[in-house]
């Protein structure tokens, strides 16, 4: 069956999904890796390119990969030497948020739509956005699949890694690209908020029940697919913000999981 003769709402259960798969794998090497604060940049950027879009009349998904692009080399190259890599990741941050301010400022029609498409409205998908979606979702499946193991071990032994001889800035850059793509691809019909909470919680749902990969990964999954079900519903029924209803949900789901933990251990 066609996508184009799929409803509204199961067009966004489908957006909100793809979001939540390209973003939530990735999440956990964020997590783990301690760079949360790089997946907040980049999807500001991401955002920012949005808006730049709307400013130059490009597509959106393109002016999103050409400032998340800039962002992914900026962010893998290492700053150590010169200035605390953490200030640096937060200057871009701030100057991702202004510029996303100021290009909307300078549009020519920055209405309510332009706010739409930078902060999200995944019941505006159609059927363009979801084959793009699923396109990045096996690109970035079959390069993880690929370089799983290059990418394990630069993100957690990179003298080791540089021993063996890999080149550690090129498979740091490798691995940004993959977590920039799954931003700026999902922006524009997720929204920022959105696609960071699906690159942040439900990996953190996960690693709260097991410390073993495969079952982290199945608990992301099970977690991020219910919470977009449970979301997309409820802001179908109650008339909410679809976005924001889904990062409600997974964040109480993540809530629930820390106290039913701690409640079990005492």
């Amino acid at each position: 069956m066609a996508l184009d003769n799929l409803d509204f709402t199961t067009l966004a259960w489908l957006s909100a999904s793809l979001t939540a798969l390209m973003t939530a794998y990735l999440g956990v090497f964020v997590v783990l890796r301690r760079i949360t604060f790089v997946g907040v940049a980049l999807s500001q950027l991401a955002a920012a390119g949005v808006a730049l879009s709307g400013l130059i009349n490009i597509p959106c998904n393109l002016g999103a990969i050409l400032l998340m692009l800039g962002g992914v080399t900026f962010f893998a190259k290492d700053h150590k030497r010169d200035l605390p890599s953490e200030g640096l990741i937060g200057s871009a941050y701030v100057a991702a948020g202004a510029m996303a301010v100021l290009f909307i400022a300078l549009a020519p029609h920055a209405d309510g739509d332009m706010l739409s498409l930078l902060f999200g409205n995944v019941l505006a998908v159609n059927s363009t956005d979801i084959y793009l979606m699923a396109a990045s979702l096996i690109f970035i499946i079959v390069i993880n699949m690929l370089f799983f193991k290059q990418f394990m071990l630069t993100a957690f032994d990179p003298m080791m890694a540089q021993a063996l001889g890999y080149n550690v800035k090129f498979w740091n850059w490798l691995f940004y690209f993959t977590v920039g793509l799954a931003i700026a691809v999902a922006i524009h019909s997720a929204g920022a908020l959105l696609v960071f909470a699906m690159l942040i919680v439900p990996p953190l749902i996960g690693l709260s029940l097991s410390q073993r990969w495969n079952i982290v990964c199945l608990y992301y999954l099970i977690s991020a697919l219910i919470s977009v079900g449970l979301g997309v519903a409820l802001s179908v029924q109650y008339d909410l913000p679809t976005s924001a209803t889904i990062t409600a949900v997974v964040c109480l789901f993540l809530a629930a999981t820390i106290t039913a933990k701690k409640v079990s251990q005492t």
